[in-house]
């Protein structure tokens, strides 16, 4: 191997080395903002129980929480990467939301209490995500489904291959060009072995699944004009993460869609803007009464 090719190799894991470590001393330090025990005591100091359901899947777990009604019409919340459960916290505790639905979230494979290892293919992610609508559904029952992020890459996974099972699909800020969702570079030099042993789990995860991202996007586009579920889609200009262009591609390919677009909103909606994914709901509750 030539010297400077080696020397830029070097350094370029180091980089790598010097950033997982510095995320891995963050997350110690805010390991309380990052723990699911923490979520469920501040849901039941405002007294909301989210009860706990483990799924088999194979040999594994996949660990859901549901509040609400399960009588109540339902919805599946779908967090992006890396993520958990309690990503949706600022929606799942909406009163309103409780007492019209059933509201339903989980780990997804590589995440939190979910036993499952990280997925790269999306079809399987969508096969375990079905796993949870077979669960809690009553035959015949279809979801309103809301993928954030990643989570909107498994979504369209989830139209494409179990469309009745969605009643409507809301995408908020999703992965799904196959042109902005190609491994980076540091995608790519994580995978190395001295990167592997100090990254933690779950961005290990995280890169896993990201690394096949656009590959499955790409095997998804001849799909997409095809899916007819009432489909919703919000963005928002200042997203760093997903270029909000993202919304001109899929509307390429999947026009008969509701598009929210914002200047001033960014990639972390359920976060920073819970109140608008909660507006969205009860319209489309409303809608379909």
């Amino acid at each position: 191997m030539n010297k400077n090719i080696k020397k830029v190799f070097v350094i370029m894991s180091l980089t790598v080395v010097l950033v997982a470590s510095t995320t891995v001393f963050l997350v110690h330090k805010m390991r309380p903002a990052f723990n699911s025990s923490k979520a469920d005591a501040e849901l039941k100091a405002k007294g909301i129980n989210a009860c706990t359901a483990f799924i088999n899947f194979g040999d594994y777990q996949i660990h859901s929480k549901h509040i609400g009604n399960l009588s109540s019409p339902k919805i599946l919340f779908i967090h992006g990467s890396p993520g958990y459960w309690f990503d949706f916290k600022n929606i799942l505790s909406d009163s309103v939301l409780i007492n019209n639905f059933c509201l339903i979230s989980f780990d997804r494979p590589g995440y939190g209490k979910t036993s499952v290892p990280a997925m790269k293919n999306l079809s399987n992610q969508a096969r375990l995500t079905n796993k949870i609508l077979d669960h809690y559904a009553k035959p015949g029952e279809r979801f309103i489904i809301i993928g954030h992020s990643f989570g909107g890459a498994v979504l369209e996974q989830l139209l494409i291959n179990y469309p009745e099972k969605v009643k409507h699909a809301i995408y908020i800020a999703p992965c799904l060009s196959p042109e902005f969702q190609e491994p980076k570079w540091y995608n790519i030099i994580s995978t190395g072995g001295i990167q592997q042993r100090v990254i933690p789990n779950f961005l290990k995860s995280s890169n896993k699944e990201m690394l096949s991202l656009s590959e499955c996007l790409i095997k998804n586009e001849k799909y997409l004009s095809k899916i007819m579920v009432p489909t919703t889609y919000i963005q928002g200009k200042k997203d760093i993460l997903v270029p909000y262009q993202t919304l001109n591609y899929y509307k390429r390919h999947h026009k008969d869609i509701n598009t929210i677009l914002l200047d001033d909103l960014n990639h972390f909606v359920p976060w920073s803007k819970p109140e608008l994914i909660i507006d969205v709901i009860n319209k489309i509750g409303k809608y379909q009464q």
